[in-house]
């Protein structure tokens, strides 16, 4: 069940609804955090929620105005923030597998007035600041609610960067954090929509050149990273000033500067040169990320799959540049060598190990270390079983249990049409090939439903409650990574965003199209062709995901290992199973199916796919992201 799909007379029980617009008036409703210093919304959340906690040893707390007032201020505070959306900055915090959620702002339309009086009394910014634009999202009409909006947006990062507030990740920094950054792009957007000259979003404009110009003083390459994209997007600044100022920073850069942070600058002052037009500079920044990209290329000694992806970055990044059709050239020259030597590194995809090391290790890394690590260990939570054990158990079993495969069986899909047939086999025959399947799909489904319900769930929660996990976060990760193609880093962040948030509907029909497209890129980063030339019409198509598993299976084997080879059919293609690929191609999932077992584990193992080329270099990746959220514990 997704977000829209809670019925009307489901929603007036739940509990952040039931607080009325007398009860507001009645009611304190800052005491729970009076005091308070955090400019952390979830913060403010759980102080209210504590304020709720029953006393005098009561199982729940008494039904008063302040009690309901509270439960609605901790509901409202605790959505999650993700104002990379414009239109849908706020989500839920937590969805369950089935399908209940925590508060969204569409639960309160109808009690907007309530929100607003909240609002108007509120005198802590980071409360004002969420009340007023979720009224505003609420009732676009309310143009002075957006307005009240910004001023609060704008009053607690002023506060933040004199010290007054601090935000969950505090540090020496002032307002030169990831969350200030996001609340900075918050209030522009609701100021690009009430308008741009206001003095209100004027002053958050100057916020942001005043915050790019201090990052830049610092020459802290995070910060001057999130504040000038901040700027660009918006068009704050003098493009040319930004571009012209970004290759100072760049001139005086230490020589240990992290890679991901010099491309991404030179990048931006790509951009820059380009919202300027100065195409003569464009070219020369493009060319400047994609040398260092190689020189990161030559430095990887006995690594030959970073090596080869950090080229085809490179190649990437001089697409278009004039006069780098020769360099390019060359790079692709270089890209072949490198890609020669891929074969025993890509063995990694079959690499053994014992399921419950990785456990142990899982736990203990998403318990204690810091979120790249965490990620780490959440890819390494399960390994794809090997098809002859699966077989060999699947036998096992029918000769225990000669009645379970006695008779046919069929496999129907939600609405009850059968989708597959299972002939039934003789009294303990374990030669027979389709009840084989059966029972390798049964005994598969119980795995999945374990891995997901008991592993994945479980440390995806805990992930997220320990830490600020965003597209960029992990889009800086995934650029690294050879399944991930290089045009795509971004679209699989935000999928695996998705997913460590719950939003497993947006999750599933983002991820699981781009498996096909990864196959591809892979197969053809070891020299296979994954084309189909028809001879009627002279032409080359890419072969489908259906046609690569039927008449490229030798090579996905080699390259993957055939446990993960197997399992990927299992649940995105073959029956009996989910077939994930095909339910997602044709509309056929409703809206329970991403919230079940089989699409968690299908994102989880896409996720899986992404890191595992990477562990084996864990240790030369971590100095790339110091001072990011990825290695912060």
């Amino acid at each position: 069940m997704n977000d829209e799909a809670a019925s009307q007379e489901e929603l007036p029980m739940v509990p952040w609804l039931r607080a009325t617009f007398e009860d507001v008036a009645s009611v304190n409703v800052e005491a729970p955090i009076a005091g308070s210093r955090t400019a952390d919304c979830h913060e403010l959340s759980d102080l209210y929620r504590a304020a709720l906690a029953p006393t005098d040893g009561l199982t729940e707390p008494p039904d008063t105005a302040a009690s309901r007032v509270f439960t609605t201020v901790t509901a409202v505070t605790g959505m999650y923030f993700k104002p990379q959306e414009r239109n849908e900055p706020f989500g839920p915090m937590v969805i369950f597998a089935d399908g209940r959620r925590s508060a969204i702002p569409s639960d309160f339309r109808s009690h907007v007035d309530m929100l607003a009086a909240i609002a108007e009394r509120a005198t802590n910014p980071v409360l004002r600041a969420r009340f007023t634009d979720v009224c505003w999202l609420l009732e676009r009409k309310r143009s002075a609610l957006g307005i009240a909006a910004i001023a609060a947006y704008t009053e607690m990062i002023r506060q933040v960067d004199g010290g007054e507030l601090k935000t969950r990740s505090a540090n020496k920094q002032g307002a030169l954090q990831h969350e200030i950054k996001d609340h900075l792009r918050r209030a522009l957007q609701i100021g690009h929509a009430v308008g741009w000259e206001r003095p209100e979003t004027v002053a958050a404009r100057d916020l942001v050149t005043a915050l790019r110009e201090k990052a830049l003083a610092k020459g802290e390459l995070v910060p001057i990273d999130w504040f000038t994209e901040l700027d660009l997007d918006f068009g704050v600044s003098d493009p040319a000033e930004i571009g012209e100022s970004l290759d100072g920073i760049l001139a005086a850069a230490p020589s240990d500067a992290g890679l991901h942070n010099v491309v991404d600058l030179w990048r931006l002052a790509a951009r820059a040169y380009h919202q300027a037009k100065r195409s003569d500079d464009e070219n020369r920044c493009r060319t400047a990320a994609a040398e260092v990209l190689v020189a990161s290329a030559d430095a990887q000694q006995g690594s030959a799959m970073l090596a080869s992806h950090l080229m085809s970055e490179a190649i990437a990044q001089l697409h278009g540049v004039s006069g780098a059709r020769e360099r390019r050239t060359t790079l692709r020259h270089r890209l072949v060598d490198i890609q020669a030597h891929l074969l025993d590194e890509m063995a990694t995809f079959s690499q053994k190990i014992d399921l419950r090391e990785i456990a142990e290790w899982a736990q203990s890394a998403v318990d204690k270390e810091n979120l790249l690590d965490k990620l780490f260990a959440f890819a390494a939570l399960e390994i794809s079983p090997d098809p002859e054990t699966l077989a060999r158990d699947a036998a096992e079993a029918i000769r225990e249990h000669p009645l379970s495969s006695l008779f046919a069986a069929t496999h129907h899909d939600h609405e009850g049409k059968v989708t597959y047939r299972t002939s039934g086999s003789g009294l303990g025959d374990t030669t027979d090939n389709s009840a084989l399947l059966q029972q390798i799909a049964h005994a598969e489904d119980i795995r999945r439903r374990l891995v997901a319900f008991g592993k994945v769930d479980a440390a995806r929660r805990s992930i997220l409650a320990q830490h600020f996990v965003a597209d960029d976060v992990l889009g800086a990760l995934l650029e690294h990574s050879p399944f991930v193609p290089p045009d795509l880093p971004g679209t699989f962040a935000r999928g695996f965003t998705r997913f460590f948030q719950g939003d497993f509907t947006s999750a599933t029909y983002i991820l699981v199209p781009l498996l096909e497209n990864s196959l591809r890129y892979v197969l053809k980063s070891k020299g296979h062709d994954v084309t189909i030339f028809v001879d009627a019409t002279q032409t080359q198509q890419d072969r489908t995901i259906s046609s690569i598993f039927e008449r490229m299976r030798a090579e996905l084997d080699e390259t993957f290992g055939a446990a993960i080879t197997t399992d990927l059919e299992r649940v995105f293609l073959a029956q009996p199973g989910p077939t994930l690929r095909h339910a997602v191609a044709h509309g056929l999932m409703h809206d329970g199916t991403p919230h079940g077992a089989d699409a968690i584990y299908a994102c989880w193992l896409m996720f899986r796919l992404s890191l595992l080329p990477l562990f084996q270099h864990r240790d030369e990746l971590r100095p790339m992201f110091e001072g990011t959220e990825l290695c912060r514990e």
